[in-house]
């Protein structure tokens, strides 16, 4: 099945809608625009409500100042709604999500003839928002224990808000959540030094609790064993530049699809080089792919059952028409895909 990440070029939703309709209607996502508007990038969409939270839009910076006299009561007022279970509270707004509100309404309403088989959304993980965000002094929030038990609160109830409100758009259709981690391409290094069992932790808290299925998504080279010893259920991996690197976790891997989890392979490139490819270079790159993960003593059916295909990661930063080849290639070669696998 082909699936999508979030982020898309266009500027208005309409131009969006059709594009979505047209490449992954089993799966349809609502797009995120970080073209059309400061709001709408990874961390200040899901930053609404973060207790010291600054926005400052006019320098376009987003940070969180704990020195500030609202602070203690907002963190407060936090944890209230963490306890409560107020979901309401973790809302994101229109204004921040102009595809989650119109987008993915107008999606349920008119752009399909069957029910899709399932309905994505997608959060920004913790440990890319406990680093991409810092507090007044530039330190990573992540670093700051209080802060980063807030981090990965705020996002799960974040999380748990957006597929309750996916599960309005599209009654009785499964939801699929993705916590978006481009940051674990620095695990292990001087830019992140978080123990293993520190982002294990956070990434089963974080996916702890919804009802749909939870995936992660890494659209660069990381330590795979750690990702695949979590608790979600799939993982997108950038297979066009980094499959070779997933392959080597041959074991894990096997362990991880016994255990019932689904791997997503962006095999289709979301950079200039999508103007070399096609539906048969990709299909060709991919098939041998499985072919090599069916060598680790993986029955290859239960590696196509089992597998999505998708972009290598989001579309925002290319050009309108190339986002527009990268959805047409992924829809033709989840066709080619079953076709070659009968």
């Amino acid at each position: 099945m082909a699936l999508a990440i979030g982020s898309l070029p266009q500027t208005r939703v309409d131009e969006t809608l059709a594009l979505i309709a047209e490449c992954v209607p089993e799966a349809p996502f609502w797009p995120q625009l970080p073209n059309c508007s400061f709001l709408e990038g990874m961390y200040v969409q899901y930053g609404e409500g973060f207790p010291g939270a600054v926005l400052d839009k006019t320098g376009e910076r987003f940070y969180i100042d704990t020195e500030s006299e609202r602070f203690a009561g907002e963190l407060t007022r936090f944890y209230e709604a963490v306890m409560a279970g107020e979901l309401e509270y973790f809302r994101i707004s229109p204004e921040r999500a102009e595809g989650l509100w119109e987008g993915l309404p107008a999606l349920a309403k008119s752009c399909f003839k069957a029910a899709p088989a399932l309905v994505k959304g997608q959060v920004t993980g913790p440990v890319s928002f406990g680093l991409g965000v810092a507090d007044a002094g530039k330190k990573a929030v992540i670093y700051d224990a209080t802060l980063a038990d807030v981090v990965v609160k705020h996002l799960n109830c974040k999380a748990r808000w957006q597929e309750a409100y996916l599960g309005r758009c599209f009654p009785g259709v499964p939801t699929l959540t993705f916590f978006d981690e481009p940051y674990m391409v620095s695990f292990g290094t001087a830019f992140c030094t978080l123990s293993r069992e520190q982002v294990r932790g956070l990434l089963n808290e974080v996916s702890s609790g919804l009802a749909g299925l939870t995936g992660v998504h890494c659209c660069g080279n990381t330590d795979w064993s750690l990702l695949l010893d979590t608790e979600v259920d799939l993982l997108n991996f950038d297979a066009y530049e980094f499959g070779d690197n997933l392959l080597l976790y041959g074991a894990e891997l096997k362990r991880f699809l016994k255990a019932g989890g689904y791997l997503a392979w962006g095999v289709v490139p979301t950079s200039p080089k999508i103007d070399e490819e096609s539906v048969e270079s990709l299909l060709a790159l991919l098939v041998g792919q499985m072919e090599r993960l069916g060598q680790a003593g993986i029955a290859m059916e239960t590696i196509y059952e089992r597998s999505f295909v998708t972009p290598s990661c989001g579309a925002g930063s290319l050009t309108p028409a190339r986002a527009v080849r990268v959805f047409e290639l992924t829809r033709d070669l989840s066709v080619a895909l079953r076709r070659h696998f009968n």
